[in-house]
């Protein structure tokens, strides 16, 4: 309240005291270190910052020149919505409570390749098996994969993929999700 009385008194717009007051507690906070109480009283050390920022905000004010953005302008947000997030959050979780479904070959072949990135001739040496079996591998845990993404995509609907669902529905999918569930 003191702080807010003096910007009053120094002049500064009453829309503005409350951001004024914000900047002089914060330069109080980081300038604290630098108070020393045998040069004078707290407030005679608040007072000199309240000035200091006040004197340059009306500085700033006069170089500062607002201008409307136009009527058709549509600002672009880059970070994802929160509707967004919950959705790829729910999205992740569900491809890897799909992982821990699938048999230990089959998961590792999809964790390997498509989701850390390791080549798949790397993987197939490091697993000891031929490069077209760990193919024939992967293939198949993807099948197995997009099975129970779609099955359990069905089961939160509450329809039937063999029943007039389409089991194709949740397939595509599939793989978006697969890639983006990190372990």
């Amino acid at each position: 309240m003191l702080v807010r009385r003096w910007l009053r008194l120094l002049g500064v717009p009453r829309r503005d005291r409350r951001d004024v007051a914000q900047n002089v507690m914060l330069a109080a906070y980081e300038s604290f270190a630098n108070y020393d109480p045998a040069r004078g009283p707290p407030d005679r050390w608040l007072n000199r910052i309240a000035v200091h920022t006040a004197s340059h905000y009306a500085e700033r004010a006069r170089r500062r020149q607002e201008e409307p953005l136009p009527d058709d302008f549509d600002a672009v947000l880059e970070e994802p919505s929160a509707e967004e997030q919950i959705i790829s959050e729910r999205d992740r979780l569900l491809a890897l409570s799909v992982l821990r479904e699938l048999d230990g070959e089959l998961s590792a072949v999809l964790v390997a390749h498509d989701i850390e990135g390791v080549p798949m001739a790397d993987f197939a040496s490091q697993s000891g098996i031929p490069l077209s079996t760990a193919y024939k591998r992967r293939t198949r845990a993807i099948a197995v994969f997009q099975l129970l993404v779609t099955q359990r995509l069905a089961s939160m609907d509450g329809s039937d993929p063999q029943n007039g669902g389409n089991p194709a529905s949740g397939a595509a999918p599939a793989l978006v999700l697969l890639s983006s569930a990190r372990p």
